[in-house]
């Protein structure tokens, strides 16, 4: 076995390949955002003018532009996907780019696995099986090790699109047998769902949002999903996440949870303004204690009040925050707390030009031996570019967490076909509160990938290319993609840098690591019944101390046929190489998969 490195280290063709088994698409993990509810608006997040957990896109930010395909081609428990489409124009951003938030009827509407979304609640059953070739199980530098490995994943995906309520939910326990080594045999749960209802129209409502997903905890992949080269499963093929543990051992990975809860008021005093009140509760765990840094959970309680002027002050726009969260878990999350105050002042030059300014006050505090305490005044200048109806682009220089920093978010349609994303964030933050701010930012687009609603492209929760740390850290994170949808195909080009840099100078108070990958994907429809796809990928990671320097590669292609609208079939190969200067970690492994998946 290798040696364990201890942490912290547009057709219905394309549509119908969304429910079929084994895809294999490799597509770089994008870093999650560490954005708490009441960065966003104001100090830290790109999502202007939203406090609040958004179970789907808010007006403004999914309108009307057009989505990508969504092959669902996360590998692993991976994240991947391609055709996350363009982010369309939605409501005309006001004073400042804020944008008014729609609370009623959020973003995307719900869909059922290879079809558009329909009205009413839709159930739909499946059951996928797979049998899978590796040449490396143990993902070892040497005594390989062959073995097949069948798969067994039984799903359910239920939609509801309704006055009052939007939702959808996919459910897929993937049971791994192993032929030659039984010690690997696990249950990977994997779930993704986001729902908004309407209690009292206009005024009460209530999002949820819920995932469950395996990551590796020595990080290490890139390009393959988070869990390295698993299959991917019915529902996972339409959520993005991947079937589990296959081709990581078992003591290298984690059981992730997560769930949110969020009731909120709204109401709109006139021409004066609107304010909200809201509550979340969230739940978030990492299971696995092997290798120190997998066993963690945290339950965060937080209370967000905001008044945003309306259009009673003409171009100007005032919004008023006040947050404050209090954190029971292991670690540094025990006792854990934030509180932040803010005014943002917002003027409209011209109706594509706004400026803004924000004055705030914070008090964060983590528990522990590695805890740390940063109180301090905010500041951010900044200013919003709105170059046509289907882009925008946000750039701001400020103080807050601690530090002074730029932060930058943009969403720009080169073409009618084409649509460029990036951005650039700071903030301090741990492995779970990543987590839980993954959940605040949960989407679906129309073909029912999951997305990060402030960026359009897909939902990331952990980076697998890095490892677990029970420790607080800076996190910058920088991510460019450019997606383009033909006729027939559908290409994508993803760039991201990640890096953490732990706050304590303690001994075990952490390890500084960064990681970059990037990775190219195309899928195409053959016909009505079959599409063909393919990727490649490149990474680099690197670890402060001893723990090594990584060189990813990964390169895979598949091919999908539905023999009848609810029976598909599918064949993949995919080949994964790790370089590293940690003994023991170095590998290589070719994988092969055949699946069936049958829609009830």
């Amino acid at each position: 076995m290798a040696a364990e490195r201890k942490p912290p280290r547009h057709t219905t063709a394309l549509r119908a390949a969304l429910p079929c088994a084994g895809l294999l698409l490799l597509v770089a993990p994008r870093a999650a955002h560490a954005f708490t509810p009441a960065d966003i608006g104001t100090s830290g997040g790109p999502s202007l003018g939203a406090p609040f957990p958004n179970s789907f896109p808010d007006a403004g930010t999914a309108g009307t532009g057009t989505t990508g395909t969504g092959t669902g081609t996360g590998t692993g428990t991976g994240t991947g996907t391609t055709g996350t489409g363009a982010v369309g124009a939605g409501a005309t951003p006001t004073a400042g780019g804020l944008l008014p938030p729609d609370y009623r009827y959020q973003g995307t509407l719900p869909v059922v696995m290879g079809g558009l979304p329909a009205p009413g609640f839709t159930v739909v059953p499946t059951v996928t099986l797979q049998e899978e070739f590796t040449d490396n199980v143990l993902q070892t530098e040497t005594n390989r090790r062959w073995d097949l490995v069948t798969l067994l994943t039984p799903g359910l995906t239920i939609g509801a699109n309704t006055p009052r309520l939007n939702l959808s939910l996919q459910y897929a326990p993937t049971l791994e047998y192993y032929a030659r080594t039984s010690s690997q045999d696990a249950i990977a749960q994997q779930a993704y769902g986001v729902g908004n209802l309407v209690i009292v129209p206009d005024t009460l409502f209530l999002n949820g949002t819920v995932f469950a997903t395996v990551a590796p905890i020595n990080g290490g992949y890139a390009g393959t999903g988070i869990g390295g080269v698993g299959p991917v499963t019915a529902t996972s093929a339409v959520n993005g996440y991947g079937a589990g543990t296959t081709g990581i051992t078992r003591q290298g990975t984690t059981q992730i949870y997560g769930a949110s809860l969020s009731p909120y008021l709204v109401h709109q005093f006139g021409d004066i303004g609107t304010g909200t009140l809201g509550a979340t509760l969230t739940r978030t765990s990492s299971s696995n204690s092997a290798g120190g840094g997998g066993a963690q959970e945290a339950t965060t309680e937080d209370a967000t009040a905001q008044f945003e002027s309306g259009p009673v002050l003409g171009r100007v726009q005032d919004t008023v925050l006040l947050d404050a969260s209090r954190t029971q878990g292991t670690g540094v999350l025990g006792g854990s707390q934030q509180d932040r105050v803010s005014d943002r002042l917002a003027y409209a030059l011209f109706h594509q030009l706004h400026v803004f300014g924000e004055l705030g006050y914070e008090n964060i505090r983590y528990s522990g031996v590695y805890g740390q305490h940063i109180e301090d005044a905010t500041w951010r200048l900044g200013f919003t570019f709105i170059p046509n109806p289907d882009s925008q682009i946000t750039i701001s220089y400020g103080h807050d967490y601690g530090a002074t920093s730029f932060r930058a978010s943009a969403n720009y349609a080169l073409t009618a076909r084409t649509t460029l994303v990036g951005g650039y964030d700071e903030s301090v933050t741990t492995y779970l509160q990543q987590i839980a701010n993954g959940l605040g930012q949960a989407g679906v687009n129309q073909n029912g990938v999951p997305i990060d609603t402030t960026t359009g492209l897909p939902l990331t929760a952990v980076n697998s290319a890095l490892a677990v740390q029970d420790t607080v850290y800076r996190n910058r994170v920088l991510y460019v993609g450019m997606t383009t949808l033909l006729d027939r195909d559908t290409f994508g080009v993803n760039l991201d840098y990640t890096e953490q840099t732990p706050l304590s100078t303690l001994p075990g108070g952490g390890t500084a690591q960064h990681a970059t990958t990037i990775n190219g994907t195309w899928a195409r429809a053959l016909s009505e019944r079959a599409t063909v796809s393919a990727a490649v990928s490149y990474g680099v990671t690197s670890a402060s101390g001893t723990f090594g320097n990584d060189t990813l590669f990964s390169l895979s292609g598949q091919f999908v046929y539905a023999l009848t609208p609810t029976i598909t079939t599918s064949a993949s190969y995919l080949f994964f190489r790790r370089r590293s200067t940690a003994p023991g970690f170095s590998m290589y492994e070719n994988v092969v998969f055949v699946g069936i998946t049958k829609r009830f």
